[in-house]
């Protein structure tokens, strides 16, 4: 009986304004599966899909007592649906900019910090190096900033490739343990 009844749109119209259930079950049961195939042509994802189907229904009988449907119900419905896609994509697109915002300041923050942290670690290593005995403190810079070889260092400094070694060991692990340690 109400599926006869309903095929007067203003019939169907004046029961949906007045919160009729059956007015907008027929309508969800006229409608639904069509208008799940085309969002779903459009987005290409059937969950998604069927999530925009439903909040169509769903906003379609919340505004139900304010609807001015010049044309026919499917179409009205169909415009929805696709504004509803269209809107959910304009925010998928505003929350991607804000993630690779945050992406790219978090990004300028660590670059920023480690710049920081290396130039720290550099100042410190130089303070551990002034404190290294003098013989060890010339034998690392010979080798580490002049890029002199043991052999050469020792030539230079007129003693053995061995005490070289020792005060290159020497000098390495205390600023190993120093920088690592703070």
């Amino acid at each position: 009986m109400e599926e006869s009844k309903y095929q007067d749109n203003e019939l169907l119209l004046i029961d949906l304004r007045e919160g009729v259930r059956a007015a907008h079950t027929y309508i969800f049961n006229t409608y639904f599966h069509e208008l799940k195939g085309y969002i779903s042509t459009i987005c290409g994802n059937d969950e998604m899909a069927q999530e925009i189907v439903q909040q169509t229904f769903i906003k379609f009988w919340t505004k139900r007592k304010n609807l001015v449907i010049k044309e026919c119900i499917k179409g009205y419905l169909f415009k929805m649906a696709y504004n509803l896609y269209r809107d959910q994509q304009k925010q998928k697109v505003r929350e991607l900019h804000v993630i690779k915002e945050i992406q790219y300041r978090a990004t300028l923050e660590f670059i920023e910090n480690n710049q920081n942290d290396t130039e720290q670690k550099i100042a410190l290593l130089n303070q551990e190096i002034e404190k290294l005995p003098k013989k060890c403190k010339i034998v690392f810079l010979l080798g580490k900033k002049e890029g002199l070889k043991y052999h050469e260092i020792a030539n230079r400094l007129n003693i053995s490739t061995k005490t070289v070694e020792v005060h290159m060991s020497k000098a390495l692990t205390r600023l190993r343990n120093v920088l690592y340690l703070k």
